[in-house]
């Protein structure tokens, strides 16, 4: 099928007169930070179940939702392929999210303040963990519809959000904070579920074909999960003071993100997030050999930070895979998330074991830990240069079972199509963009809403780009991608 043929899918028949208007969705942005904030709260000991409780539950029901976050997110990986697009099953994302803001009352509540055997709290976590993997796995496929742009922007608007949000819960007395920490998840389900019926839908799974796992992206991710987890290792009193840094590390990347997405809107380069959290990490494992109170918090935010915001940057890498190449959400950010909570999971369970072995009063073992974590950042670095597919595919588009050859979607066709076109024309990333929007039959308003540009910065491009390939109307350029 030819690259006109291709683009009869995505190219709505619409005059020139039309106007139509697609406005900026708050839900998109209000619910993903909803979400975020409930993963932090959860985690913060001001909050859950309050200060001057006992720890060691507090940390039985921190390790009982992390190892059925895991379970719950394999299994939804598992049946992915029968289950097909999650937002398409309301019954089980209301049922599931439902248990997991039941499940946080009762924790935070009755459980961690009578101090139970952990067993309850394991018994609880059954129920409650499987609403947050639904609830991510949704978003994820509303996002993955979105396109780049707006993935990143939505994005940082989210995590902004979610810090405000946060820090506004943790001012409150313990029994409202966790009250109020327990609608969260409920909230945003009914913003996901509102953003499913406004975003495309997520395209149906081609028969036929299948979609390998981007498996080096998810070790690396398990791998920064692992640093994240770890982080705490030169601080005292750690216990919930690293949820506080995430929450710390959340706003920064939405304010930078978004401060870019604007500054630098012609050049905005999402990838600049994957290039700072190498330094910062390598920067933070040097600092955890020096000691004193100061540096171990030092390095910890460090961690954290390089943490967010590479996972950052792998989300929308993996939302643009899914929308370029029209894959199946479920099971790839299912996997990913899994791989990340596992890598969590195993730093916390190691640190917190060092701690309680008193292996750090030997003042050699901190400097081999920061060597080894170096070495294990820089061998990260080499699996991500050996990736040929580092600005594309990763491996995981779909992929003829018969032939094990790609198979090339429509979309695929039409933005490799817009690639060619740019380099032959000279186009700049924006007037790329901007082509790629008109020859779908975007009207201008569209474009503002999608790129989010003024008015006349759209017109600027669209007569630069008119220019450039020749031609006077919307209509000439379409007709470009039919020939």
């Amino acid at each position: 099928m030819g690259a006109g043929n291709a683009l009869q899918s995505l190219v709505p028949q619409q005059s020139e007169e039309d106007d139509g208007f697609v406005p900026l969705v708050p839900l998109r942005f209000l619910g993903m930070g909803l979400f975020i904030a409930w993963l932090c709260c959860t985690h913060i000991v001001a909050v859950f179940p309050g200060s001057g409780y006992e720890m060691a539950p507090r940390n039985a029901y921190d390790t009982a939702m992390r190892v059925f976050d895991i379970a719950s997110f394999l299994v939804l990986a598992l049946v992915a392929m029968g289950l097909g697009s999650i937002g398409r099953h309301a019954v089980l994302c209301v049922a599931s999210v439902v248990l997991s803001a039941a499940g946080t009352l009762v924790v935070g509540w009755v459980l961690l303040p009578l101090a139970v055997a952990p067993a309850w709290l394991w018994a609880v976590s059954v129920l409650a963990a499987p609403g947050g993997a639904v609830l991510f796995c949704l978003w994820a496929e509303v996002y993955a519809q979105l396109g780049p742009t707006r993935t990143m922007v939505y994005g940082a608007c989210s995590c902004i959000v979610a810090a405000v949000l946060a820090f506004l819960v943790c001012t409150m007395r313990p029994p409202y904070a966790v009250a109020a920490t327990s609608l969260l998840p409920l909230l945003s389900l009914g913003c996901a579920l509102a953003s499913a019926q406004l975003a495309p839908r997520e395209p149906q799974r081609a028969s036929g074909t299948r979609y390998p796992v981007p498996g080096k992206l998810i070790l690396i991710m398990a791998i920064a999960g692992f640093l994240s987890g770890v982080s705490a290792l030169a601080m005292e009193n750690v216990e919930g003071v690293g949820a506080m840094f995430r929450v710390l590390a959340t706003a920064l990347a939405g304010v930078v993100i978004l401060a870019m997405a604007i500054v630098r809107r012609d050049r905005m380069d999402v990838r600049f997030l994957a290039r700072v959290s190498l330094p910062l990490a390598i920067l933070a494992l040097l600092l955890i050999p020096l000691g004193g109170v100061g540096l171990g918090y030092a390095a910890a935010f460090l961690l954290k930070l390089a943490y967010v915001w590479f996972t950052f940057f792998v989300l929308i890498l993996l939302a643009s895979i899914c929308y370029r190449f029209e894959v199946p959400t479920l099971r790839i950010f299912a996997l990913a998330r899994a791989a990340s909570e596992f890598g969590i999971l195993a730093g916390v369970a190691l640190r917190r074991f060092l701690h309680l072995g008193d292996y750090l009063a030997n003042p050699a073992f901190p400097m081999v830990f920061s060597l080894a974590g170096i070495v294990i950042v820089l061998c990260c670095v080499l699996v991500w240069k050996s990736e040929k597919s580092v600005n594309g595919d990763w491996g995981a588009a779909g992929v003829a079972v018969e032939t094990n050859q790609q198979v090339v979607s429509s979309r695929e066709r039409f933005m490799a199509r817009c690639e060619r076109m740019a380099a032959e024309r000279n186009l700049t990333a924006r007037e790329a963009e901007v082509m790629a929007l008109i020859a779908q039959g975007k009207t201008r308003r569209e474009i503002e809403q999608e790129l989010f540009l003024s008015e006349n910065t759209v017109k600027t491009h669209a007569r630069h780009l008119y220019a450039k390939l020749g031609v006077a109307t919307k209509a000439e350029l379409i007709a470009l991608f039919r020939e």
